[in-house]
Formats: structure tokens, C-alpha cells, sequence
């Protein structure tokens, strides 16, 4: 945890009998910046879904007002292991993981939004699969147990297809390997959001199935919200803003992608029409619907159903929607 030091030294004159005054010692315009600036840290999974806190930490808008340590995970498991070892304030992460982690004690509510978006399930482009109950006894790639993908996977686009999570044989691997575990054939489908999901399209992969994205938010640890509600109320003034920039300067923005997750051109599509593409399938927003909340609900009965948490979990239980004024819709 990045820990700020600042020890000023003042040197008074010695003054004489007859009782000069004591000159009163000036502050510099940089112990000024630094004494304003509260630490904080701030954790996020590498997936365009969390293009705000991403962008925001690319450009430097953290820093105008915090001194930010920021950290970039591969998976929201590793993230929200950094969150129970008290090494993370505030994460951008997702609401099927919480719940997993939340059934174990893990003191954290969720005060904003970050975006919806979707998440697809794809095959070879010249696979005879065009189903997912079509995948019984095929290998599926997935990622982390327990992550929002992974939750997704086994409790709603499974069995919608009317299969469990026992007729097919999920195989945990990276997003950004997947589609060559596809490619090899150590895979017979894989799940993936973006910008992976668009790659593996551009590319020529067959998409058999779409479902929600895993409904990312912000996440607070509970007693640095309490004990720091000016520190968190800085950090919400930078994700409105940041979602501004994302939806009001997108090809800014976008070129900011682009180099953060070093995306080149696919064919004949420029890397930044790939992010454009990617993008299509997100919507950024600090803000929950109403209807949010009924499909966070069902991700969290998804959980117990797989038996990732012991008993139900009441998703609203997990919110603090009294932090941020006008962070629900009507």
C-alpha cells in the first residue's frame, strides 16, 4: 500500500530580548498538493467492461484530486482476494463474485454502477455446433470457478440450454486464451466478453449464445467508506466524470483502449474500429435501473443453486444506495 510520508522541518529564528514577533512558516505550493491529496487504493479486472476505471487511471484523472495506487487483475477472484487481505479501498468488480464472497464475510458495499453489457459464447467458425445444448460431452472453456463468467455459465446459459454444468467439461483458462484453446482444439466452445469476445468474431469465430455481462459495480470496503466518506465521495466525482469522457469524447477514449490493451488491427478492420465494435455491446452508467437489482438477484440464486454460497444471499443486503445521490433511476 502506497504510503505517503511528508515531515516538515521548521527552523525558528532565534529572536532577540526586546520581543520580535515569530515569522510564521510558508507553505509551498507542492506540500500544499500533497497534503490535499488522500491515499487510496483501487483494483480493477482488465476487460473493457471497466473502461472507466481504466480510462481514469490512464489519463491521470485519480490524481487530480487522490494519491492512488492502482491495481489490474486477470480475474475477479484474484481481485476480490486482494480485497479480503484489506489491500484494496475500492474495486471495480463484479456482483455474481460478491455474492460468493459476501456468503464468507467479506465487509464491502456496492455504492454505484460501472456498465451493462454481454457476454458471448462462441465456437470455430467452421464448427458444426450452433447450439449450446449442443455441447453435451464437449469441453467448454471458462474461466476462474466462482467469477461472474463462471457463475454465468453454469447457472444461466447452461441451463437454459437445458444442461448442467456436469454434461459438458469446463476447463478454466484466461480470456485472452480462449479463443486459441478454440483454435487447438483443447475446446469445443468457449465463453468471453470483450474486447475478447469481438476479437474472437472479427476472427471468424460462430457466436451460439448471448447473455448478460457480469454486472459490474463499485465496490467499498465498509470501514474505509465509513471512516473516509470524503476520500470515496473524490473517487465518485472521478467515475461520473470518467463516464462522461467514455460516452462525450469516445474517439479520445478510445485511442486510450486501444493502447491499454494493445489491440492491433484484425484484417482489414483499424484498431480502434475494433474497439468501436467492442464498445457496441457496452453501456457505460454510474446509475442502476430499477430492473438491475431483479438480475443481480438472479445471479445470486445462481450462486446458491451451484452451491458456491451455503444458504440465499438478498442481493440488497450487499448495496448502500443511500452513498450517492441519484444513483437509482426512476
Amino acid at each position: 500500500m502506497k504510503k505517503l510520508l511528508m515531515i516538515l522541518s521548521i527552523t525558528g529564528l532565534l529572536l532577540t530580548a526586546c520581543g520580535a514577533a515569530e515569522e510564521e512558516p510558508v507553505e509551498t505550493d507542492q506540500q500544499a498538493d500533497v497534503t490535499e491529496k488522500p491515499s487510496l487504493n483501487i483494483g480493477y479486472v482488465s476487460i473493457l467492461a471497466n473502461a472507466p476505471g481504466i480510462v481514469a487511471d490512464r489519463q491521470g484523472f485519480f490524481e487530480e484530486t487522490l494519491d492512488v495506487e492502482t491495481y489490474a487483475f486477470n480475474a475477479g477472484p484474484e481481485l476480490y482476494q486482494a480485497l479480503a487481505a484489506g489491500e484494496l479501498d475500492i474495486a471495480y468488480a463484479g456482483v455474481p463474485a460478491l455474492v460468493n464472497w459476501a456468503s464468507r464475510g467479506l465487509p464491502v458495499k456496492v455504492i454505484a454502477k460501472v456498465n451493462d453489457g454481454k457476454l458471448g459464447v462462441v465456437v470455430a467458425g467452421d464448427s458444426e455446433i450452433d447450439k449450446v445444448d449442443q455441447l453435451s460431452g464437449e469441453v467448454f472453456a471458462g474461466v476462474g470457478r466462482g467469477s461472474g463468467v463462471d457463475i454465468i455459465t453454469r447457472g444461466l446459459i447452461l441451463p437454459d440450454a437445458g444442461l448442467t454444468d456436469q454434461d459438458v467439461t469446463i476447463q478454466e483458462f484466461r480470456q485472452a486464451n480462449i479463443e486459441a484453446a478454440i483454435d487447438s482444439n483443447q475446446a469445443a466452445a468457449g465463453a468471453l466478453n470483450e474486447p475478447f469476445l469481438t476479437y474472437a468474431l472479427l476472427r471468424g469465430k460462430k457466436q451460439i449464445a448471448e447473455e448478460n455481462d457480469p454486472a459490474l459495480v463499485i465496490l467499498v470496503r465498509e470501514e474505509f467508506l465509513e471512516n473516509n466518506p470524503d476520500v470515496v465521495r473524490a473517487f465518485m466525482d472521478v467515475h461520473q466524470s470518467t463516464i462522461a469522457y467514455l460516452n462525450e469524447e469516445e474517439e479520445t477514449a478510445n485511442r486510450v483502449l486501444v493502447e491499454a490493451f494493445n489491440i492491433a488491427d484484425v484484417g482489414d478492420v483499424p484498431a480502434e474500429e475494433v474497439i468501436v465494435k467492442a464498445k457496441e455491446k457496452l453501456e457505460y452508467d454510474w446509475k442502476f435501473k430499477k430492473d438491475d437489482f431483479n438480475y443481480y438477484q438472479q445471479l445470486a440464486d445462481a450462486a446458491y443453486e451451484l452451491g458456491y454460497v451455503d444458504e440465499p444471499v438478498d442481493v440488497e443486503t450487499l448495496f448502500d444506495l443511500t452513498f450517492v445521490e441519484g444513483v437509482v433511476t426512476e
